[in-house]
């Protein structure tokens, strides 16, 4: 890792891991905001998960809060430290969603207090950009996907090279046994005419 990536790893996990450690010690302080968000989000994760998971699903806006800021501790030191870089980045962006939805004002609120909110709102939904492009981080290096696919169209260069070096022997081949064949013809009839040229000469 280059000492730019590690700086700039750390610059952007440290919001994360400030946020979070505040989040996690002090989740009543941030749970209001996340009311509104859990109390939507909650029923529709219980109903997707089978029952026996489902009771295990918190209900309480503080939990979300304590478990959204532990993530983004994990996530923002896995990610600074390159130790499990893109778990790290997707713990963040999953912690990311909440806090954006903490950010977003009511529907019916008044026009200054949705003003207000913009900025918040807008670094909220940067960060979380970010985080999700930070998923994707293979330090310069060819996914996974592009390697994959890389390695099939070089198997199949490979196969239609090796076809079309059968077919040429395959015709390298013919044409030998083609030559050796009029060879053999032109012998025997060369043969077939000193032959008669004996019967001929014994019978006269």
């Amino acid at each position: 890792m280059s000492l730019l990536r590690f700086v700039a790893r750390g610059l952007f996990a440290t919001y994360f891991i400030a946020e979070g450690v505040k989040a996690a010690s002090k989740p009543a302080e941030l749970a209001p905001d996340a009311e509104r968000y859990v109390s939507s989000v909650t029923p529709m994760v219980q109903r997707v998960l089978p029952a026996d998971i489902a009771v295990y699903v918190p209900e309480k806006a503080e939990t979300w809060v304590r478990m959204a800021g532990i993530a983004q501790v994990a996530g923002g030191a896995m990610y600074a430290t390159g130790l499990g870089r893109r778990l790290g980045a997707l713990l963040i962006a999953k912690a990311s969603v909440l806090n954006l939805a903490m950010a977003l004002p009511d529907k019916g609120a008044p026009k200054a207090t949705k003003q207000a909110a913009r900025p918040d709102v807008l670094r909220s939904a940067a960060l979380l950009g970010a985080a999700v492009i930070a998923t994707q981080d293979t330090e310069g290096k060819p996914s996974m996907a592009w390697r994959a696919e890389q390695a099939a169209k070089e198997a199949e260069r490979k196969a239609v090279a090796a076809g079309e070096d059968a077919t040429r022997s395959a015709k390298k081949a013919a044409a030998k046994a083609e030559k050796e064949g009029k060879k053999l013809a032109k012998k025997a009839r060369r043969s077939a005419k000193d032959l008669n040229r004996k019967i001929e000469s014994a019978v006269g």
